[in-house]
């Protein structure tokens, strides 16, 4: 729920309401519009990316902001024989739902244990063809920053563009020195990095519905648009996938970033990294390992003895709902500040888990999945689709 403290999720939440329905799509018509995406456009360069050039667009999440620079890619003058993306298998599959949309093959490299690719593999799979590389800070099932610094350094001069997705990371990562911890480098202030993504509704403390897409350059900006004079009904030109949106994302955006501040996030980035560190260390001592060196609170625990999904599957006896992955099988672990409250509840239900678990049966086959809330038996393409049938199901 990426929560905030009750006084800023009460401004928020009025911020959101009192711009509910105005719509996004005409600015000319809601100049509140321009004021809220843009200066909140303007805070995250400032954040991420300051002293360079920014371009920015304000999208309604982390997916649409990746579809939208897949397409400043494909649509980049000189571009039309690139139609590839190079990326490691644990991108957001927003990338490989974009190149569905936009017409684009996805190129997967492998990663190590540690859950990162080697920059030799990166490297390896580009070619004439590759539009972009993309990259992740961090990568969402472990929690570890891609190489950004050195895939970007590469690729400079080749015209093959790097889009790094830092829909968790990017209001994080920057603030990690107030846990004691040096922020990565992974912006469009990399040299190579040509565009990045970074949502306010994670560890942005927005809204849902919001996301910041900077580009590193102009031209590259224009060509993610969709414009169009051949309408009866007058020009349109659109920033994004969707058409009518309300503002009041934007608004929560922009109240987020005011009323935080630097001090506030790096407030909430430290309090987070004293619970996520806490709960690493809990897991381990109940034979878990966490994956990799992950440097925020979003990180997966392996386990070398009972089963994941047996101990899962204990966790929820007791009432916690816990996201398991299946490579390797891993609890998944997103770090709230409300999770402070209950870290101690949840390590001693963990060592009861894990006990009830090696008593147990464990279950031979276990579906892992990421936002459709389907668990129990092997997850095909099929069960995923009469999954969503029953979204739109009445009594569903």
């Amino acid at each position: 729920m990426y929560d905030s403290p009750d006084w800023h999720q009460d401004l928020v939440d009025e911020a959101s309401a009192l711009f509910a329905h105005e719509n996004a799509l005409s600015a000319s018509a809601f100049p509140s519009v321009q004021q809220f995406e843009s200066e909140a456009i303007s805070m995250v360069a400032s954040v991420i990316a300051p002293g360079v050039d920014a371009y920015g667009v304000f999208t309604s999440g982390g997916t649409e902001s990746i579809m939208v620079a897949m397409k400043g890619y494909r649509d980049l003058p000189g571009n039309a024989s690139r139609r590839r993306l190079v990326m490691p298998v644990t991108a957001h599959p927003g990338f490989w739902k974009a190149a569905d949309y936009l017409g684009l093959s996805v190129e997967l490299v492998p990663v190590g244990i540690d859950g990162l690719p080697s920059v030799s593999d990166i490297l390896a799979a580009v070619d004439e063809s590759t539009a972009a590389v993309c990259l992740s800070a961090p990568c969402f099932p472990y929690g570890v920053v891609d190489p950004v610094e050195e895939v970007g350094a590469a690729l400079q001069g080749t015209g093959v563009g790097l889009h790094v997705d830092a829909a968790m990371g990017g209001l994080f990562l920057p603030f990690l020195d107030a846990a004691g911890t040096t922020p990565p480098k992974f912006s469009i202030d990399v040299p190579g990095v040509t565009s990045v993504s970074v949502d306010m509704h994670k560890y942005g403390y927005g809204m849902k519905g919001g996301s910041v897409l900077l580009f590193s350059s102009r031209e590259l900006r224009h060509a993610s648009y969709y414009v169009s004079n051949d309408w009866p009904g007058g020009a349109y030109a659109a920033s994004g996938v969707l058409g009518t949106r309300p503002v009041g994302p934007a608004a929560a955006a922009w109240t987020a970033l005011s009323a935080l501040g630097r001090d506030g996030y790096s407030q909430l980035v430290a309090d987070v990294m004293t619970t996520a560190r806490k709960l690493q260390r809990g897991l381990e001592r109940n034979g878990l390992e966490v994956i990799g060196a992950p440097p925020m609170g979003v990180f997966a625990a392996a386990s070398s003895g009972p089963a994941i999904p047996a101990i899962a599957g204990a966790l929820g006896e007791r009432g916690w709902w816990i996201d398991t992955q299946e490579v390797p099988p891993s609890l998944h672990v997103v770090t709230f500040p409300r999770h402070a409250e209950v870290a101690d509840e949840f390590l001693d239900d963990v060592a009861w888990a894990v006990g009830r678990a090696a008593s147990a049966d464990t279950p031979a086959e276990a579906g892992m999945s990421y936002g459709v809330m389907v668990r129990g038996g092997r997850i095909d393409d099929q069960v995923l689709r009469e999954h969503l049938d029953e979204r739109f199901t009445v009594g569903g």
